[in-house]
């Protein structure tokens, strides 16, 4: 017996057999008091979809904050916006992306009649269509009217529906009182099925039956969203409780895990990207399991580094690896709001929209780095079919929108920027005819709002045959200035870091200016005065008050000196 089991140990190591594991790729344990860590959550703005009454709001500690190592979701009564109500939700979009995994959250939940907490996951990119075309993963749901269940649901559009009607997947089960304790969410993702489970209990299982994606859209990149609803289609279908307010939602951490695709040594890869360099710090051919890793982006003058794709907004960024890894880094021109412009490899996170599926065909491609679409039915109506990139922030101004395109038939194309949220309504229209020979398009776009949360739509539905476009850009024309004086000049020892900044920056001055009173003034670029503040210290954290997204003037002064530079806020 011994003999035998010497032998079949020596035969799962000559055959190298692996007995795969999970390890955490991502994480948020909220240890850190204040706002959450920017790095790994962006924020919803506004009020977004199922007639909910609250204004979901951005960096403001009222709404989403953390404490005593617990992130703190907060509903409250109050005017905002235009709207009677505010909260919070935080999403991982952009910096924390994947494809399949197990999800662990423990949270606890907010009891009363109107709140709807919710542990979510939807597209990143919605490669197959509008919701719920790409699905969605409702890791848990709750409704405060009914008090002892909890939900477990994937959405999908399913094979017997049309239209935005959505077909679901997942049962409620029964808790006594669970807003009195945390309990442990857990989802298990893999290329066949969805598990859900709450305190190690499973409590549904959805099976992919077959590579139709109306029924398993599931093989795609998903984002966490964390949020705290109240009132609207599902949350409040028996009304709302206002003696009850305020309301939290509170959540202890979050934590995702994928399997090694392998025994380490592991191999790290970083992809090239226009528009800046990486330091790799270790250095090493390959890294053995548990190696900490710390990247430093440097962008390419002009340029700003955006994330590291799909994992995280650091920089330096440390990570540990603990599988074989490509990391994307992602830089921007600095006044481009795009993202993908030159569809150099592919057209994410462009996304297309289909009106209706019946009355409409067409494949898409990248060819010679251009973005074709080869419509073989075509609905007639410039809006019922088209491509668009969403979560674009387009402060009130003056906007310069270009690209080349060619067709096979000369039409009329409808170029939006439009709500990315309720009623997705346009904001501004234009229409310019694209003809049989490649041209340049330059197309001015004038902003009478601000709006954090816009899409810009190319409807094609009037064309048939081939469409290509390429090399499109969006950004904002910077006026003329004339808050500054001609004596003004950039202190070259002056930095103002980050840039592009959230809530916060850092401004550092020489040492030859330290305990000099210096006078520090925001000013946007028509000159209006936005935030002032004064400092005596050499490096100083400046915390502007609520101000909107865009592009401002920090105009510095002292008794030394007087310097302008330009800074970015999102």
């Amino acid at each position: 017996m011994y003999r035998y089991f010497i032998v079949i140990f020596l035969l799962i190591a000559s055959y190298g057999v692996y007995a795969q594991k999970y390890v955490m790729v991502w994480n948020d344990e909220f240890n850190t008091p204040g706002l959450p860590d920017t790095t790994k959550w962006n924020y919803e703005i506004g009020k977004i979809r199922n007639n909910e009454l609250q204004y979901y709001t951005k960096g403001r500690l009222e709404n989403t904050r953390i404490e005593d190592s617990v992130l703190i979701i907060e509903a409250r009564k109050e005017n905002y916006e235009g709207a009677d109500y505010t909260s919070g939700s935080i999403i991982s979009k952009g910096i924390g992306d994947w494809k399949y995994g197990k999800v662990e959250i423990s949270a606890k939940v907010s009891a009363g009649k109107g709140t709807w907490p919710a542990l979510w996951m939807m597209p990143t990119y919605s490669e197959y269509g509008g919701w719920p075309k790409s699905g969605e993963i409702d890791i848990m749901e709750y409704i405060g009217v009914e008090p002892q269940n909890l939900y477990y649901t994937a959405h999908f559009q399913g094979t017997g529906t049309t239209g935005h009607s959505s077909s679901g997947s997942g049962p409620k089960s029964y808790f006594t009182n669970p807003w009195e304790r945390f309990i442990k969410f857990t989802l298990i993702w893999t290329p066949e099925k969805l598990e859900w489970y709450a305190d190690d209990i499973k409590f549904h299982t959805y099976l992919k039956s077959g590579d139709d994606y109306r029924t398993w859209p599931f093989d795609k990149e998903f984002y966490l969203i964390l949020n705290l609803a109240y009132g609207g289609s599902w949350g409040g279908y028996n009304g709302v409780d206002d003696s009850k307010l305020p309301h939290k939602f509170l959540v202890d951490y979050v934590r995702v895990y994928q399997l090694q695709d392998s025994e380490g040594p592991f191999s790290l890869h970083i992809q090239q990207a226009k528009g800046g360099t990486v330091e790799v710090f270790p250095q090493l051919d390959s890294y053995p399991e548990g190696t900490e890793v710390t990247l430093t982006a440097n962008p390419d003058s002009s340029y700003v580094f955006k994330s590291w794709k799909h994992m995280s907004r650091g920089n330096p960024y440390t990570f540990t690896v603990n599988k074989n890894m490509t990391v994307s880094p992602l830089f921007y021109n600095e006044n481009e709001l795009l993202s993908n412009n030159s569809f150099d490899t592919n057209w994410l996170p462009w996304t297309f929209y289909v009106y209706n599926s019946a009355t409409t065909t067409y494949s898409s491609s990248i060819v010679n780095g251009k973005f074709g679409i080869n419509i073989t039915k075509s609905p007639g109506t410039d809006w019922h079919f088209g491509f668009q990139e969403q979560g674009i922030a387009m402060p009130k101004g003056k906007y310069l929108l270009r690209f080349d395109a060619v067709a096979e038939q000369s039409k009329s194309l409808l170029i939006t920027v439009s709500k990315n949220y309720t009623d997705w309504g346009a904001i501004v229209t234009k229409r310019v005819t694209i003809t049989t020979s490649e041209k340049s398009y330059e197309i001015p776009i004038e902003m009478a709002v601000t709006d954090n949360n816009t899409r810009l739509y190319f409807g094609v539905g009037n064309f048939s045959g081939q469409f290509a476009i390429d090399n499109i850009s969006l950004t904002r024309i910077n006026e003329t200035f004339t808050g500054l004086t001609k004596n003004d000049k950039i202190n070259a020892e002056t930095l103002i870091y980050p840039n592009p900044a959230n809530k916060s920056f850092t401004i550092e001055f020489s040492a030859n200016d330290n305990y000099q009173e210096h006078s520090i003034s925001l000013l946007t670029l028509d000159g209006k005065l936005a935030y002032q503040t004064k400092t005596f210290q050499n490096i100083s954290v400046i915390h502007p008050e609520e101000i909107t997204p865009g592009i401002y003037i920090v105009r510095i002064s002292s008794n030394q000196f007087s310097s302008s530079k330009k800074l970015i806020v999102y």
